[in-house]
């Protein structure tokens, strides 16, 4: 699953970039992210980390396309306990972007919105200790779906060259829990910054 996001990513790269280079930007991205389990009432959200790289693409002078590869740490605590989960994620969030203001512009405030696919690496409790199930298996269901919503803005510091900060709400779509009858869903707000810069010649 990780191998073929990483081959989509780049098979993505390249195309984007042969069509039109001077509107693709990449760079590293890092943040901090509240996550809880929703879907039973007894959770609690917990603080992780995201670190990873991303890219935007710009349709036009409004409209981008955008796509993010990150490590994550999500999970929740519970209700009563200091016991929690903490699920580690490849995650691959792709979005449509809105910029607001002009080309021009040193501030393009934006909005954002998209499906993300999560490929879990491992699960682990509060003092870090991996666990899995009697077989062996992961404690939760390894692929996760869902959706992401935001605002944030770009800050140009240098010709094609910006500072990106997006604060986002990402929902899951599919159950991830492994006990039946018992539903969990991933939850999360974070907080991302980055900085962007072109491939190929303006």
């Amino acid at each position: 699953m990780l191998k073929s996001i990483l081959v989509l990513i780049a098979l993505l790269s390249i195309h984007i970039g042969v069509a039109n280079a001077q509107t693709l930007s990449v760079g590293p991205m890092i943040g901090v992210n509240a996550s809880r389990f929703t879907g039973q009432p007894n959770t609690k959200s917990i603080a992780g980390l995201a670190i990873g790289a991303f890219g935007n693409y710009s349709v036009n002078e409004h409209i981008g396309i955008g796509a993010k590869l990150l490590y994550s740490q999500l999970g929740s605590g519970f209700n009563d306990t200091d016991h929690l989960n903490r699920l580690h994620y490849i995650q691959l969030p792709i979005t449509g972007i809105y910029y607001f203001g002009e080309s021009g512009d040193k501030l393009r405030p934006k909005i954002y919105a998209g499906p993300y696919v999560g490929r879990l690496l491992k699960t682990t409790v509060k003092d870090g200790t991996k666990i899995t199930t009697i077989d062996g298996e992961p404690f939760h269901e390894k692929l996760d779906v869902g959706g992401v919503i935001g605002v944030g803005f770009n800050y140009r510091i240098k010709s094609r060259t910006w500072l990106n900060a997006d604060l986002g709400f990402s929902q899951g779509f599919i159950n991830i829990n492994k006990t039946p009858g018992v539903v969990y869903k991933n939850q999360s707000f974070g907080l991302n910054v980055g900085v962007s810069f072109p491939v190929g010649k303006g």
